[in-house]
């Protein structure tokens, strides 16, 4: 598989479902279409956003929540952990940051707790190409982590001329029907209900509520947003039939 004469595919095909997530572990607190979550009696919250790739701050942060341990592993018991988006740009460690946050709602979950990641406007951002936030020592993470183990896997770099003039490493893992889509993206919400309170990125108004049918139709659309892969009008299927066809759809996109 790979960039050929005769045809080529996006990143995600070249992937098992299981092999797409060995690293970063989907969300399974809120797999499925959740909106909104029930509050026991002085159940303990705990809200934060921006993390923005720190993940020395955030270690840091979740430590003195009392929600992690010196191995940050969970000790929250039954804390709700919301994180209300901006994982991504302006830092080094973005993947180290989804991924602490990934093995914590797993954990949070088997001691009757809970991790909730919502969409910032910077992993909207990363979902359309838009990658001018994005630090260089970031770039490098997506490359370690995920472009190298796509050449391993591959046997070849050929792949990433589907992503020409951008960061392959970074697009193959964010764009709709990329590698991190199906895993773990999907499991995010645009906004979650807790209680009377609801938690999002920077606010909603009455008519974000209106158009997308309230707060389940927001994380609907999201989630269909994310895991459709969106090609061209031309070209449903993202299969090419030149090196030259590619160059021109990755230049356009």
């Amino acid at each position: 598989v790979g960039l050929s004469t005769t045809t080529t595919t996006t990143a995600l095909r070249y992937f098992s479902a299981e092999e797409q997530f060995k690293l970063y572990p989907p969300a399974p607190h809120l797999q499925g279409d959740v909106v909104s979550l029930s509050c026991r009696t002085k159940q303990r919250i705990v809200s934060f956003g921006d993390v923005h790739g720190d993940i020395a701050a955030l270690q840091k942060f979740l430590m003195a929540a009392k929600v992690v341990d010196e191995k940050l592993n969970w000790c929250g018991d039954d804390t709700l952990l919301i994180q209300c988006g901006d994982i991504l740009d302006r830092g080094d460690q973005e993947l180290a940051c989804f991924y602490l946050l990934c093995k914590l709602s797993k954990q949070a979950a088997e001691a009757g707790g809970g991790v909730v990641i919502l969409y910032g406007n910077h992993e909207a951002l990363n979902s359309v190409g838009l990658f001018q936030y994005a630090f260089p020592g970031g770039n490098l993470e997506f490359e370690n982590v995920i472009g190298k183990n796509i050449d391993k896997y591959v046997g070849n770099n050929r792949w990433r001329i589907q992503f020409a003039n951008n960061q392959p490493s970074r697009w193959a893992a964010f764009e709709p029907g990329g590698l991190l889509a199906e895993s773990m993206l999907k499991n995010m919400k645009a906004a979650i209900v807790v209680g009377r309170t609801c938690f999002v990125h920077a606010g909603m108004t009455a008519k974000h509520v209106k158009d997308f049918g309230g707060v389940a139709g927001m994380n609907r659309a999201a989630e269909e947003w994310i895991t459709k892969v969106h090609h061209g009008e031309n070209n449903h299927t993202g299969e090419f039939s030149s090196v030259e066809e590619v160059l021109e759809f990755a230049n356009n996109r």
